[in-house]
């Protein structure tokens, strides 16, 4: 049974990914921080560290045997990278390759990889992005996103490291920070649930197509698991696309009140549009969400307000 590494493994997604893939492997959760809202499941090791710290993590992935690793850990959203690109560099792109040189050293099997299927691609040419589509990202985060794609392209050339890379769209859904400034949906229903305005960039007509977290991971899972996908781009997304006027319509239905909305100026760090084509996912990994946007916006006020995150 393969050991796997979860860098970021605390995190958002990271934590529900590790929930599923406890029960079926090994699980060592590589991360700078504890989890923010619960505790990991019994019998997954936890190290606090920086994937700057090569030799921790050389030494992490030998000591455990570790033969697939995750690796979701990053400190920019899209604002910040723009706003900082080397500060990016230094800490998402090179600690990443400092990764890939320790799996290369270590023995490590095959790396998964989350990229942003909202960055990537950059201003979309088609109604439903596939694979294929250019990737032209017009912002930091992109840039540096599709980056880690192509230097896995070379490891594998150069060394045999196999890698599978997922490009999500937007997920969300319980344990996503919703007082920082990405995760719209997260912020957008604390927000409301406090009587807060919700801040939307340009006209409210930017649309992308959420999908919820738990439809997210097992493709995922597989991936690490499996031989499916190998060395292989797989976008993820909703399958539909909702305006953010939509959403916020949404919320006003699941809360039972309307919320008070502020405009402010369109961001050039946006795609006016993100829909995904996952027909490559739903054909090797037998994958669709099946999470209506209802249903969690739903659960993850449930979850909100378990976690007594509104007190």
């Amino acid at each position: 049974m393969a050991t796997c590494l979860v860098t970021g493994g605390n995190g958002f997604i990271g934590s529900h990914l590790v929930d599923q893939l406890v029960a079926r492997a090994p699980v060592i959760v590589f991360d700078r921080r504890e989890r923010r809202y619960d505790t990991p499941p019994a019998g997954v090791r936890v190290v606090l560290g920086s994937l700057s710290d090569r030799d921790l993590v050389r030494n992490v992935l030998t000591e455990f045997g570790v033969e697939t690793v995750y690796h979701l850990a990053w400190s920019s959203i899209h604002e910040s990278a723009t706003r900082h690109p080397v500060a990016d560099i230094e800490s998402n792109l090179v600690p990443t390759v400092n990764l890939l040189e320790a799996c290369r050293e270590s023995g490590v099997r095959r790396v998964v990889y989350l990229s942003s299927g909202g960055t990537v691609y950059g201003v979309p040419q088609t109604n439903a992005l596939t694979e294929a589509h250019p990737t032209e990202p017009i912002n930091a985060y992109g840039v540096t996103k599709l980056t880690v794609e192509k230097y896995l392209g070379a490891y594998h050339h150069l060394y045999g490291l196999e890698y599978v890379v997922f490009r999500p769209s937007v997920p969300y859904g319980p344990r996503q920070n919703p007082l920082g400034r990405q995760g719209a949906i997260a912020v957008f229903l604390y927000r409301a649930l406090r009587g807060e305005p919700i801040v939307l960039f340009g006209d409210g007509q930017t649309s992308r197509d959420f999908f919820f977290i738990t439809d997210m991971v097992e493709p995922l899972t597989q991936a690490g698991l499996s031989n499916l996908g190998t060395n292989q781009v797989f976008n993820l997304g909703g399958g539909q696309s909702y305006s953010l006027n939509e959403v916020v319509a949404m919320i006003e239905q699941v809360i039972g009140r309307t919320v008070p909305v502020r405009h402010e100026p369109a961001r050039r760090i946006d795609v006016p549009r993100v829909c995904l084509d996952s027909t490559a996912a739903a054909r090797v990994f037998g994958w669709q969400p099946t999470t209506s946007l209802r249903e969690g916006l739903e659960r993850t006020v449930a979850w909100m307000r378990t976690a007594r995150l509104l007190s």
